[in-house]
């Protein structure tokens, strides 16, 4: 959003149930073949294994960490000796695909590989998945887990035989050393505790938590922002943010945008927003973060959390980060699609943290980034407090990215220009809140 380069989403994340988790093909396919015992077993795995979530890996074999330590260089072996789960400690649980996981390290942003002409080492060393990568997830009765890799057929092993108990996938049984607990970093959703929200059940702006900002002109946009109750209001349980054309300084339009700068600030937390969006192309409506810190630091190595836009499309919508390395068309960014329109209220979700940030729409998770995924384009971000900001901007870099309009307006096509000037369009928001684990 702010002082950003044209942005082009240009990867789409479609939402099937549960991520991006497709168990098997329509019946009347003539070309589905029946399930074998293996693959449904494979299923049913799949179905009780963390998907999305970041897990530590504890071995039965000497009640150590498993841990994916590059100090050494990129082919060390994954090992099972320390004694606290860190960075180095800590695996995404990722759809493998064929009923298998994958597990990508936060250490690297790299996945897992079960070599099979190295005796099944395992090491963190592959950017993609492939049957090296992949693993059946297999829940034991004593609440343990055991990971059957695909390329060697064999359960992976602790072995306390090899040098700091190396991970190594070539056991036909499993026993202590093939069986791991495991548990999420962070808790479980029920460690969540909520610190803050503002409901907007008044009848006006609580400038105890809002400022309006209305000096920003950044992206090429349309509007002029202000604190006027004509583009900002709270009535009937609801904030509204209202795009009219209504020429102003130079912009055609104008609108509001409200932001928690200086008041209220949140480090690692999740943070939520209740909320409809106005549908017409090149409507630019975001709920997004910055750090606290960009006075001094400046844009991007403030960070920015994007955790939702939208340039007036009805079926989907987009999150992303910037920062250092990785601003303006940045390389980690995601398409979303809910489960009903964009028109209708949706619950738009994200948690960041030490270890990584999640996108959620309705309480499905979406997307997951690891920190070792954005270190590969620049520093962390997120380790300090952001702010939060609604906005409903018109037109701009990101809108003409994609429906290319110049006339009337920049990133404004003519049907759209018609539509506010028949009917002001409104972001409507019904609450904000923030979590934060305790």
């Amino acid at each position: 959003m702010l002082s950003r380069l044209l942005k082009t989403v240009g990867k789409n994340w479609l939402l099937v149930g549960m991520g991006s988790l497709v168990l098997g093909t329509s019946a009347c396919s003539p070309e589905q073949e029946a399930a074998t015992p293996e693959t449904e077993a494979a299923v049913q795995q799949l179905a009780a294994a963390p998907i999305g979530q970041t897990i530590w890996l504890k071995a039965c074999t000497n009640q150590q960490y498993v841990s994916a330590d590059q100090n050494i260089n990129a082919n060390t072996p994954l090992v099972a000796n320390r004694a606290t789960a860190q960075g180095w400690e800590q695996f995404q649980v990722k759809d493998g695909g064929s009923g298998q996981v994958a597990l990508l390290a936060n250490s690297n942003g790299k996945y897992v590989s079960a070599d099979p002409n190295a005796n099944g080492q395992l090491t963190a060393s592959k950017t993609t998945v492939g049957d090296w990568e992949r693993f059946q997830w297999v829940s034991q009765a004593d609440g343990t887990v055991s990971l059957l890799a695909k390329s060697t057929a064999k359960y992976v092993a602790a072995d306390s035989n090899l040098a700091n108990t190396q991970l190594v996938a070539n056991r036909a049984a499993t026993d202590c050393w093939e069986r791991f607990s495991w548990g999420a970093v962070g808790g479980t959703p029920g460690n969540w505790v909520q610190v803050w929200s503002d409901e907007f059940d008044g009848t006006s702006l609580n400038t105890a938590n809002w400022s309006y900002n209305t000096t920003v002109h950044v992206n090429s946009e349309q509007q002029q922002y202000t604190s006027s109750s004509q583009n900002v209001q709270v009535s009937n349980g609801t904030l509204k943010l209202i795009a009219r054309y209504q020429p102003t300084n130079g912009y055609p339009y104008t609108s509001g945008r409200i932001e928690s700068v200086g008041k209220r600030e949140f480090g690692h937390s999740r943070v939520e927003a209740r909320i409809k969006l106005p549908v017409g192309a090149g409507l630019w409506p975001a709920f997004w973060m910055l750090g606290n810190d960009i006075n001094t630091a400046g844009w991007p190595a403030c960070g920015e959390l994007d955790i939702m836009e939208n340039v007036g499309y009805g079926d989907w919508t987009s999150g992303a980060l910037h920062g250092p390395g990785y601003y303006g068309n940045t390389p980690i960014n995601a398409r979303f699609y809910p489960n009903s329109p964009v028109s209708n209220f949706h619950v738009y979700r994200a948690d960041y943290s030490s270890t990584e940030i999640k996108w959620y729409i309705d309480d499905v998770l979406l997307k997951t980034v690891t920190r070792g995924e954005v270190t590969q384009y620049g520093n962390y971000a997120y380790d300090h407090p952001f702010f939060i900001i609604l906005n409903l901007a018109v037109g701009g870099g990101y809108p003409f990215g994609l429906n290319g309009a110049t006339t009337p307006y920049y990133g404004v096509p003519q049907s759209t220009a018609n539509l506010i000037a028949q009917t002001p369009q409104v972001m409507e928001v019904d609450w904000v809140r923030v979590y934060q684990w305790q």
